[in-house]
């Protein structure tokens, strides 16, 4: 199913950082060790482990813990499979498949651009690969080709008891008398023939997405909930099938969430793994469910022996199920997303998002702080260190001040969305229905400011107190020249939803379509990001004319140089919200799951090297 490092070589004093296209030059600091949702696991041995997924992501681990590896893609990663620590395969989006010969991973020539989902082999010359549109791809030790499988299904996963006995199973198909029931073949060492599950249900519910098994009669395959009637009360439960090499007959699963991976040390000792935190043990009779404390999405399970199983999922999710206790071998502060973020140093950086999340960043660990409020915080500006506001839903406004959180009555019930100031004594919040509320008390009393529009305000900006820029929906942007707001004439109708500038005649502006606007002082105009109608840029900020950053749905990190704009690799498949820097070289990013990247270049020859924080560094050639 689609379920959905750097290598440092030294010589004398230059350290060099390996690149790909989604080489972090942006670096993880929460969730750890990375965010993306991973999608599959296979080892070698219980201390030599791959978990793959989004944007890329490979990671290895040694039982401890886990590293990144520079996989050269950014593409979604679904399967991976492997012979020995020196020869293992990942399969992902567009025909990607990669091989690892114990020193790096390398592209291999697929011949499809379909999706594959799912890997598995005998032998090192003897490996097969499934996708979408019924493909399924044989590798020969030499090179890939393409098999006949009779079906135009996708295809999500494949297991054998050897060469000539393999099951793949994927998406449902429409039967006779309009039923539907999930694809199974067989491969008997010539050809691949159908498999009548046995099962039919209405549309949706008999994808079939993972299969393991002992040997030919004894395999099992799970997949999404399906309805059961009993006692004529409507009942869900997440399917998992059982073959004994006759006939494919239904098991009772227990739970009434979906299954996406299966995995045994034995037939009666078996793993499946689902939504909602899904995780469920057979023991050759019945299954039972295991508690692995969270409620995560987990997409595989995979292990070295029955007491030692690893499940991976949703947000970098990683558990170890070790002689029946659980190890988390990843950690997160918080998953809610986050929306934007802003500092008064390197060592001192907050971030607000969902549920009232407030973290405090202290130069080497991030930690949550209680905001008092349940709100959605939508926007974070302060004085200093002890005086920070942020704004939010409903009118939310909260002080943290002296390290204590006050709430602040804003006078409106209106969403806020931005906030900025030139000091305690004039600051401005923007919001819903074209709302500007401005506080000359220290943040504690605000009054409403006619802005003249009911639109959308996103964003505020200023280079003084008589200088202040808001952005808003449908193009809308106000300017405040210490008197009153005037609207200012964008060229455009798409939303802006965020604006800064590193002087009034050097502002910009980023919203829906990948948009970005550039104000000389006099007039805006439209920049070239190089985005697509689809991509939605939610923040700018910049340490410099000739030094700016956006990031926005699009999971990428735009960069202006002074000249034009260009992609930076994120490797973050969650979307991006908010941006902001001490310098440029000291910038951090927050989005969607509680993603925070930080972006730092040490100094030459400084603290850097010696605690191995080389993120930014690019290779070279000395």
């Amino acid at each position: 199913m689609s379920r959905r490092i750097f290598s440092i070589v030294s010589v004398m004093c230059l350290v060099f950082l390996a690149t790909s296209p989604c080489a972090a030059q942006w670096v993880w600091q929460n969730p750890l060790p990375q965010g993306n949702p991973l999608s599959a696991i296979w080892g070698s041995d219980w201390a030599d482990v791959f978990a793959v997924g989004a944007s890329g992501t490979i990671l290895r681990g040694d039982g401890f813990e886990w590293s990144a590896m520079d996989s050269g893609t950014c593409g979604w990663l679904d399967g991976v499979w492997g012979t020995a620590s020196n020869d293992v395969f990942a399969v992902g989006t567009t025909g990607t498949i990669l091989h690892f010969d114990g020193t790096s991973w390398s592209a291999m020539v697929s011949g499809t651009t379909e999706n594959l989902d799912g890997i598995w082999g005998t032998a090192a010359n003897n490996v097969y690969a499934v996708g979408n549109a019924g493909v399924i791809l044989h590798f020969d030790g030499v090179s890939w080709s393409a098999m006949t499988s009779g079906v135009t299904e996708s295809l999500f996963a494949i297991w054998g008891s050897s060469g000539n006995d393999i099951f793949v199973v994927g998406e449902e198909h429409e039967g006779l008398g309009g039923a539907y029931s999930g694809t199974i073949l067989h491969y008997d060492g010539t050809s691949w023939s159908a498999l009548d599950s046995g099962i039919e249900g209405d549309w949706g519910e008999c994808d079939l997405y993972d299969v393991w098994g002992t040997a030919g009669n004894d395999v099992f395959v799970v997949g999404p909930t399906y309805f059961s009637w009993d006692l004529n009360v409507l009942d869900y439960r997440g399917r998992i099938l059982h073959y004994d090499g006759t006939t494919w007959s239904a098991m009772d699963s227990g739970i009434d969430a979906e299954l996406s991976d299966v995995w045994g040390a034995a037939g009666d000792d078996v793993y499946a793994v689902g939504e909602h935190g899904a995780f469920l043990q057979y023991d050759g009779t019945i299954w039972s469910t295991l508690d692995p404390g969270l409620t995560h999405y987990l997409a595989a399970v995979w292990g070295s022996a029955g007491n030692d199983v690893y499940a991976v999922g949703q947000y970098g999710t990683i558990l170890n199920y070790f002689n029946s206790a659980w190890l988390p071998m990843y950690s997160s502060i918080t998953v809610a997303p986050l929306k934007a973020t802003w500092g008064t140093a390197g060592d001192n950086v907050y971030a607000v998002g969902a549920n009232g999340a407030f973290l405090q960043y202290d130069g080497a660990t991030w930690s949550g702080l209680s905001s008092g409020v349940t709100e959605t915080l939508q926007a974070v500006w302060g004085a200093s260190s002890d005086d920070v506001f942020a704004v939010g839903s409903g009118g939310a406004i909260v002080n943290y001040f002296n390290s204590g959180w006050f709430p602040v009555s804003s006078g409106t019930t209106e969403d806020l969305c931005g906030i900025w100031g030139s000091s305690t004594s004039s600051i401005f919040a923007v919001g819903a229905n074209g709302t500007i509320l401005h506080s000359s008390d220290d943040g504690q009393n605000w009054s409403v400011m006619s802005s003249g529009t009911q639109e959308y305000l996103n964003g505020v900006w200023g280079s003084g107190s008589n200088d202040i820029i808001a952005v808003g929906n449908n193009g809308t942007i106000l300017h405040y020249d210490g008197s009153s707001w005037s609207p200012m004439s964008s060229g455009t109708q798409r939303h802006l939803d965020a604006v800064w500038g590193s002087a009034p005649n050097d502002v910009f502006a980023v919203g829906q379509e990948a948009t970005i606007l550039h104000f000389d002082g006099l007039t805006w105009s439209l920049m070239n990001s190089g985005g697509a109608w689809w991509e939605y840029l939610l923040d700018v900020w910049g340490s410099a004319s000739d030094d700016v950053f956006a990031v926005g749905l699009d999971t990428a990190i735009r960069h202006f140089d002074g000249t034009s704009w260009s992609l930076m690799a994120a490797g973050s498949s969650s979307y991006l919200t908010g941006v902001w820097g001490m310098t440029g070289d000291d910038i951090f990013a927050v989005g969607n799951a509680g993603a925070i990247l930080h972006y730092t270049i040490p100094p030459f020859f400084t603290d850097g090297f010696e605690t191995g924080d080389l993120s930014g560094w690019s290779a070279a050639v000395p």
